[in-house]
Order: C-alpha cells, then sequence, then structure tokens
C-alpha cells in the first residue's frame, strides 16, 4: 500500500509569526489514538512528543482507553514536557457495553465555564462539548467519534451527525470548534451535512482535507482517505494555519507511528 502524506507543516492565511497582536488566538487538535493496541508502550512517548510540538490549547481525544485512563497519562507526560499550565481532563465513555473500555476526551489548558455531553442515536457513540475562555472570549470545543460501520454507506453516522448538529443548533451564536474521526470521506452524506454551516479549516486554507487515515502503523489493506476534521463556523471564526500531527514515525522504526491516524491541528481567531 503506498500512503500519500501531505506536507506535514502546511501554514494557513497567517504564520504564527505575523498574528497581530491585539486578536485573540485559540488552537485545538484533535488525534485518535487508537487506545492500548498495536504497540502503545512504545507509542505513547511519540504521542506525547508530538502534542508537545503544538502546545494546542484545547486536544480532543478520540478512541481513548479507560482501563488504563490513557487521557491522564498523557496529561502528565505533557505536564513533565512543557512548562505550560497543566490540562484539565473531561472524559465522556461510550455507552453500551464499551462504557468501562472506550471513550473521548478533551483536554484544555484554558478555564472551563461549561461541560455537557451526548449520548449519539446507534452504535454507543457519544459528542462531548465544553466552553472554554481565552482573553475574554468563549470558544465552543466539540468533540465526537462516529460509528465506523457500515464502511460505504451513511445510515448510522448520518443520523448521529444529524443528532449533533441539532444539539448545537441549540446555541447557535456561539464560537464553535467541531473536532474528532468522523468515520466519512468528505464526499459523504455525512460530511455533506456539517459542511453546509461549517467549514473544514484544512480544506479552507489548503484547498482539500489531508488523508488522515491509515498511517504504516497498521496494515490494513486500505486505501488512504479523509476521516478526521476540524471545523468552525465561518461566520464567526477565521483559520489562520492547519496541519498535520503525529505524521512522523519514530526514529528506529518507520513503520513506528504515534497512532494509525493522523492528527490535525489548526488555529482559529474571532
Amino acid at each position: 500500500m503506498i500512503l500519500i502524506r501531505p506536507c506535514v507543516r502546511l501554514l494557513g492565511l497567517n504564520s504564527p509569526n505575523s498574528k497581530r497582536p491585539n486578536d485573540v488566538y485559540l488552537q485545538a487538535l484533535t488525534l485518535n489514538l487508537r487506545h492500548n493496541a498495536d504497540r502503545w508502550p512504545e507509542r505513547r512517548s511519540l504521542v506525547a512528543a508530538a502534542l508537545a510540538a503544538h502546545d494546542a490549547d484545547v486536544i480532543a481525544f478520540q478512541e481513548v482507553s479507560l482501563p488504563i485512563q490513557q487521557a491522564d497519562l498523557l496529561a502528565a507526560d505533557l505536564a513533565a514536557l512543557t512548562r505550560a499550565p497543566v490540562y484539565t481532563i473531561r472524559v465522556q465513555p461510550k455507552t453500551g457495553a464499551e462504557f468501562d473500555r472506550e471513550g473521548i476526551a478533551l483536554l484544555s489548558r484554558l478555564p472551563v465555564l461549561e461541560s455537557s455531553s451526548l449520548d449519539l442515536p446507534v452504535g454507543n457513540r457519544v459528542a462531548q462539548r465544553i466552553r472554554v475562555l481565552k482573553d475574554g472570549h468563549a470558544f465552543d470545543v466539540v468533540n465526537t467519534h462516529l460509528h465506523h460501520e457500515p464502511e460505504f454507506e451513511e445510515s448510522i453516522r448520518e443520523p448521529q451527525m444529524r443528532a449533533l448538529l441539532d444539539w448545537l443548533n441549540v446555541s447557535p451564536d456561539r464560537n464553535w470548534l467541531v473536532c474528532g474521526d468522523f468515520n466519512a470521506q468528505p464526499h459523504s452524506t455525512t460530511v455533506q451535512r456539517i459542511a453546509a454551516r461549517f467549514r473544514s479549516a484544512y480544506a479552507t486554507l489548503h484547498g482539500a482535507d489531508p488523508l488522515t487515515f491509515p498511517t504504516p502503523l497498521v496494515n490494513y489493506d486500505y486505501p488512504p482517505v479523509a476521516l478526521d476534521y476540524i471545523f468552525f463556523d465561518p461566520a464567526r471564526l477565521t483559520p489562520t494555519a492547519a496541519e498535520l500531527v503525529a505524521a512522523q514515525p519514530a526514529a528506529h522504526d518507520p513503520r513506528l507511528y504515534p497512532s494509525d491516524h493522523f492528527g490535525l491541528t489548526a488555529t482559529f481567531t474571532t
């Protein structure tokens, strides 16, 4: 399998060095962790190093292993690697039989004003939201992991997306960011539904969404596809940069990647 990867470091409309001093910038990052499978003890340091290199305000994790408290482990690793404020952690388990095994998580270095969660229809999937405050501006960050089945049609994912958007429509006048592993490609009805209101940060700045799955960590007979996104409300936010995260292998092993997904990070201003 040939894995096609965009350039790792791609800047947007403004480089970090050209930020206007009076503007408020928030950086979000999303990464599917592949829970504790596929060489997790070796991957852990790679994940932590990749996250530390970007120093995001808010991090959205999917496929978080609950038995090993994976989000807490990585937050502790980041505290050891950086001098930045410690992340607070909000973990949302799946529903159903997997409630004690896997979930999603939001980590924030900013004050959290509100938090809530939503059980999505079918498949034991969930979404979570936090409202954070940065320099007097509130941002609402959503994290989700839509179902991976059925692979070639959207009969489960699209209803999950409808429920997610209905949840957000209760409070439309907010600075929404919607992050996660959507298990759906850009042309799918699932992604087209959210694209009717929100925009992909990466595609906005670079013309197309990057191929985020799979990485060489796993031996999937699967063509590279875009499954992971950071969406924003174009009426209220402007993306200034977007790039891939966790896109480099270990120095000693070209197949040892931080995860089976590449992550994404994006920076926004109001």
